[in-house]
């Protein structure tokens, strides 16, 4: 039975952009480079994408324009390995996302969310248990698409995981062909996550959107007063009601939690 999702997000319709996705070749492992250098500071030696090429071939997806095929704009990594279920007891075999990029004048469009349901689809052949996959605390648009559209959960968060020394959320999505989980059933709540960040003395780093109240989390390039300058015309758009947030006013501190909540 294939996998079901919840397309909960008013997200347009990927078709009208004749999106087309496939499976990568050798030929477009420069390309995958180039876009995974223009886009993300987590970048990887060739030998690593020909690696994930050769052990899961169908695990590893680009997406172009159908009207334009020789221009690739994304694509998604993803690699099996076996360990304790994020649901239980049980030592189960997952899908562990590699890196997924899209680049940025072709965002919005419904790339990202077509390479996740067709891979999560495809590497079902490998008999996969579990799907998990670290993404970025600040990062409340992915965040979004994992939780609401795929029905990832926050499982844990991973203190210092990227290079520049933000954070991760750990997400989890047990495969469910017959749709028999609750759903939220371990994720972490929001209090939980303003608990762990209060006791690591890091409160000043969740906040809350004035407008819809969802917890967010600060980048750390903007955590602290007098690390976005003033005049700074920044904005952070809400994943969650697309307010737009001053970052000067993040970075004061002016809608920290641990203010809120006095």
């Amino acid at each position: 039975m294939p996998i079901q999702f919840k397309d909960k997000l008013k997200m347009r319709d990927i078709t009208n952009h004749k999106l087309s996705c496939q499976p990568c070749q050798s030929s477009d492992i420069q390309s995958v480079m180039d876009i995974n250098e223009s886009t993300l500071p987590e970048n990887y030696p060739l030998f690593f994408y020909e690696q994930i090429l050769e052990r899961y071939p169908d695990s590893f997806l680009i997406v172009s324009l159908k009207d334009q095929p020789s221009v690739r704009i994304g694509y998604i990594m993803w690699r099996i390995e076996r360990g304790p279920s994020s649901f239980g007891l049980d030592y189960v075999k997952k899908g562990h996302l590699v890196s997924l990029a899209v680049l940025p004048r072709y965002r919005r469009l419904g790339a990202a969310s077509l390479l996740l349901k067709e891979s999560m689809k495809i590497i079902q052949k490998y008999n996969v248990s579990e799907y998990v996959l670290e993404v970025r605390v600040s990062n409340t648009g992915a965040v979004r698409l994992y939780e609401e559209v795929l029905q990832f959960e926050k499982i844990r968060i991973i203190g210092h995981y990227y290079r520049d020394g933000e954070d991760a959320f750990y997400l989890s999505h047990k495969y469910d062909p017959f749709n028999q989980n609750a759903p939220h059933s371990v994720g972490m709540l929001d209090d939980e996550i303003f608990q762990y960040y209060y006791k690591h003395n890091q409160g000043h780093l969740c906040y809350k959107c004035p407008n819809c109240q969802h917890i967010l989390v600060k980048g750390l390039s903007y955590s602290y007063p007098g690390s976005i300058h003033p005049n700074d015309p920044s904005i952070i758009k809400c994943a969650f009601c697309n307010q737009d947030n001053s970052k000067f006013s993040i970075s004061q501190g002016q809608f920290d939690m641990r203010i809120l909540k006095k």
